[in-house]
């Protein structure tokens, strides 16, 4: 893999999140997932594996450093209480992969979120921190890994 060594606006991460959910999609769609891996169900329940997943991708092809930032949603139904995860790049631009998740509460209005923290991150309880987890360590993770790449175009 041939690693850019550019800084990148944040047009050009989205479109690489972009493209990285659709691949993921596509493995979902095509049943290569195992049915009890949590990414068999992306974007419901895996926004911290898929958080783990991009941020290798996008450290090792675009020499993106990354943290997870991890916090608990409510609202007056606590039927939509939850944890979320999503990456933190230089302390400042969030990348959520998993937005989808939440377009009922009117946070988001695209799939994914490349951008500044806003009231839906700062209204998160409980919000910490996290180095992001080693996939290649992880084999699980690390077969997934392997899937999306097949699923990813040469050119991104």
């Amino acid at each position: 893999m041939i690693v850019i060594k550019r800084t990148l606006n944040e047009d050009e991460i989205y479109n690489i999140t972009e493209a990285f959910r659709l691949a993921i999609l596509d493995a979902k769609y095509d049943r290569r997932f195992q049915y009890r891996d949590r990414m068999s169900n992306f974007p419901r329940g895996c926004c911290d594996d898929a958080s783990d997943l991009l941020a290798y991708y996008l450290l090792e092809k675009y020499n993106i450093h990354t943290e997870q930032g991890n916090g608990v949603y409510r609202d007056d139904n606590p039927e939509h209480t939850t944890n979320h995860a999503w990456l933190i790049v230089n302390g400042e631009s969030y990348i959520d992969i998993t937005a989808t998740q939440f377009m009922f509460c009117g946070a988001f209005k695209k799939d994914i979120y490349v951008g500044r923290s806003f009231y839906f991150y700062e209204e998160l309880e409980d919000v910490k921190i996290y180095r992001n987890c080693d996939i290649t360590r992880d084999k699980r993770l690390w077969k997934d890994y392997q899937i999306i790449m097949e699923y990813l175009p040469d050119d991104l």
